[in-house]
């Protein structure tokens, strides 16, 4: 990955982040394009409660058969969990030598998941989240795909922690420093610049150099302009829309669904223990989903558990 596709893939992401308003659909977007860049099969990300002493799981990408079909097995404590709200992992780390506690001993709908990466999510030295990547490969990713989520990390944080500002005060002030235009002008910019200075100062008759400096120059006329956008968002009136969750929206028979896919029953467990036809339960599922804006059962399981809606 050269500089211009690393620095193209981050404008990506902090792109998404800035346009969405709704921090779940932000979150799974920006793990769906780590995944991508990455080359990994899939990934989730922790948020932590308000205490620092838990997480619940946010977002979720491409889930093997053995986490989506039981959600179960992605709740309760795990090995980059505790490390990490032991304060032992403050930057993105390879922890290939073990396998993911989640898949540990599970024989079939892993996927063949092995190896996997833990990003934690730090904002002003305040623990945000952490962000978890496995692929089929025993591999270890390199000093720059580690930097570059590094990177990821903190325009997820940066966020996150301004979704939740809005959440509490949709009226502050555009002097905080937590805003994606603050990470724009700190991280992009400059080096931006650095690479546009040292091509400018190699060029020469060779396309590929010419192709790269031209590239870098439109990349940074992108980038100025999503800083502009967010500075002008900032300081304007600001209509925000709030993050908010609406009242329950989930009928009685479909919270009754869904508190038994949290204990980790099938289909045909649910139907037999609610007296209905499997068809029917599928049909409440579908519903759930729909009406969560859930991806699988597992989201949904963990969008009800934000909420409030199912008990922990």
């Amino acid at each position: 990955m050269d500089s211009t596709d690393y620095f193209s893939h981050l404008y990506e992401i902090a792109s998404h982040l800035n346009k969405e308003f709704s921090l779940h659909a932000a979150l799974r977007k920006s793990l769906e394009l780590t995944v991508k860049i990455l080359d990994i099969e899939t990934g989730w990300i922790w948020l932590t409660e308000a205490n620092n002493t838990s997480v619940y799981l946010a977002a979720s990408h491409n889930l093997p058969p053995a986490l989506s079909n039981h959600p179960e097995r992605l709740s309760g404590w795990c090995y980059c969990i505790k490390q990490y709200l032991s304060d032992d992992i403050d930057q993105a780390m390879n922890i290939s030598e073990i396998t993911c506690s989640r898949l540990k001993d599970i024989t079939t709908g892993t996927k063949g998941l092995k190896f996997h990466a833990v990003i934690p999510i730090i904002v002003n030295g305040q623990k945000v989240g952490l962000m978890n990547l496995l692929s089929k490969e025993t591999r270890e990713l390199d000093d720059k795909e580690l930097t570059i989520l590094n990177t990821i990390s903190e325009l997820v944080g940066t966020a996150i922690q301004r979704t939740r500002l809005q959440h509490s005060n949709p009226l502050r002030s555009s002097q905080s420093d937590t805003t994606i235009s603050n990470v724009l002008e700190r991280i992009f910019l400059p080096k931006i610049d650095t690479i546009i200075t040292n091509l400018d100062a190699s060029q020469s008759s060779k396309p590929q150099i010419n192709k790269a400096f031209n590239t870098a120059k439109d990349l940074k006329k992108q980038l100025a302009l999503l800083h502009k956008e967010t500075k002008d968002q900032d300081t304007s009136d600001r209509k925000v829309k709030e993050l908010h969750y609406p009242e329950l929206p989930l009928t009685k028979r479909e919270l009754e669904v869904i508190t038994l896919i949290k204990e980790g029953l099938t289909n045909d467990q649910i139907g037999k223990q609610l007296f209905i036809a499997e068809r029917t339960v599928k049909f409440h599922v579908t519903a759930i989903l729909s009406k969560l804006h859930a991806d699988n059962r597992t989201e949904a399981v963990g969008i009800c558990l934000k909420r409030g809606f199912l008990s922990i």
